[in-house]
């Protein structure tokens, strides 16, 4: 289906097809009911379907979760899904709990975040009484099937994690939310509110230029929009999340550029990540070789965990490729390429060209923080955190962190000026996600920063309360 606003229906119809305008208001009084005028998504949105899967503690050994499954339109009449799981024992409607939102990275579903029960950061998050929401992007995980090979990481930022972040926030009764991402997630989540604080003050922002700006007038909320979405997000955790690439850290980027390239020739609409994963991890003799290189970290070549974060488990990684591994579309694969061989961070792919990297400066002061970095970890190396000084917030620290005794010197602060780095000695890019190192180090680091920032919210008398 194709969906206009009402300028470009009423364009459309006048000088294209010279109907009279006498039935003009007809005409749009037509389109909005049959849903096909953008304005309408807007105003007056789909109800929302949704399912809902138990998931008992008798039969996984850990306990009782509730899965729902959501279903949403954005700006642009997209259709999105996403999942909201609880702890049936954790969290009642209407409560003054956290709600943090789980972005998943470059080529990965929701489902990196619950692979099983052995394996999943949104149980553990969710079994400290949290509301837990499962955000896929297009095309993939729940929203397998709806591909969009023009699809961006802008796409994201612009239209589908927005269209989440407002539905907790309404459907909650004005609930804000964490955000957590991971590697591209990460980064998703940064820029969604790095764009919504530019939008408010766009025009006194002297280093773009007014063709900028008329472009990202078009794409980005109105100053009022701007100051009303920025109430929703109480934080931001990253984990592993670039501000910009270095090529020559690993052979997996001229080898992703090769792929992308491969695409292209055989005219693929995605970058076909899920088939390369599959043909490595299970065809007999690539597996041998595979497995060997990720367990034993052959030549270097392995740049999603330290085999030794994972001695109890020597197939987590296949585990992991197999349950979470997706292929993406060509624009975002390109876009990310643009981005690590340009080597100056993650711009804009529309005629804007905003670098977001060089933008920090006018990120909100007053929602914290919080980045967590591998030493280990190729993909995305130490030298991101220099950007960190970039932020204007008032209390930046850096916390070197080698063993649980370091945790017990970390004091997490409620101020909302602050961006805090956490060095993780001895993580690779995964190992922030799951291991001994998450285990012992970074769970117990994001638990306390959800309770801390999250602090004594609470509805005020103001607020209607959840729906």
């Amino acid at each position: 289906m194709i969906l206009l606003t009402e300028a470009e229906l009423t364009d459309l119809s006048l000088k294209q097809f010279q109907i009279p305008k006498k039935h003009l208001t007809d005409i749009l009084e037509v389109a909005r009911r049959r849903r096909i005028l953008r304005e309408a998504l807007r105003v007056d949105p789909v109800p929302i379907y949704f399912d809902s899967d138990i998931e008992e503690k008798e039969l996984n050994g850990r306990g009782d979760y509730e899965i729902i499954h959501y279903r949403n339109f954005t700006d642009e009449g997209k259709e999105i899904g996403f999942r909201r799981m609880v702890s049936m024992e954790g969290v009642t409607a209407g409560d003054n709990r956290p709600a943090v939102v789980l972005i998943p990275g470059f080529a990965n579903s929701s489902k990196c975040f619950n692979i099983n029960n052995r394996y999943s950061m949104a149980k553990d998050i969710a079994d400290r009484n949290v509301w837990v929401y499962l955000f896929d992007p297009r095309g993939v995980g729940v929203n397998e099937g709806r591909f969009d090979p023009f699809y961006t990481v802008d796409t994201i930022i612009d239209y589908d994690l927005v269209t989440l972040t407002r539905f907790i926030h309404k459907r909650s009764g004005g609930k804000p939310s964490i955000l957590l991402g991971h590697s591209m997630g990460g980064l998703v989540s940064e820029n969604m509110v790095l764009n919504w604080s530019l939008a408010r003050q766009l025009d006194g922002i002297d280093i773009i230029e007014p063709k900028q700006k008329k472009i990202l007038n078009q794409v980005l909320p109105t100053p009022d929009a701007a100051e009303k979405y920025l109430k929703m997000v109480r934080g931001i955790i990253s984990l592993a999340a670039p501000k910009f690439f270095n090529k020559k850290s690993h052979i997996f980027f001229p080898a992703s550029l090769w792929l992308n390239h491969l695409s292209r020739v055989f005219r693929l609409k995605h970058v076909p990540v899920k088939e390369v994963s599959t043909t490595f991890t299970e065809l007999p003799v690539l597996k041998q070789i595979t497995r060997f290189v990720w367990q034993h970290n052959f030549g270097d070549l392995n740049f999603l965990i330290s085999p030794q974060n994972h001695k109890d488990d020597k197939h987590f990684i296949e585990l992991y490729l197999k349950e979470a591994t997706e292929s993406i579309p060509l624009g975002l694969g390109f876009q990310c390429l643009k981005a690590i061989y340009n080597g100056r961070g993650f711009k804009r792919m529309d005629g804007s060209g905003l670098n977001y990297s060089d933008s920090l400066a006018w990120f909100p002061d007053d929602i914290p923080i919080f980045h967590f970095w591998g030493t280990r970890d190729s993909l995305v190396p130490l030298k991101n955190m220099d950007y960190s000084k970039h932020y204007p917030h008032k209390i930046k620290k850096t916390h070197h962190i080698k063993s649980p005794g370091d945790l017990r010197k970390i004091r997490i602060a409620a101020d909302r000026s602050q961006v805090i780095d956490f060095v993780i000695e001895g993580a690779n890019h995964l190992d922030l996600l799951y291991g001994k190192l998450a285990d012992e180090l970074v769970m117990p680091l994001v638990t306390k920063i959800i309770e801390k920032i999250w602090g004594d919210w609470s509805y005020s008398h103001s607020c209607d309360g959840p729906e």
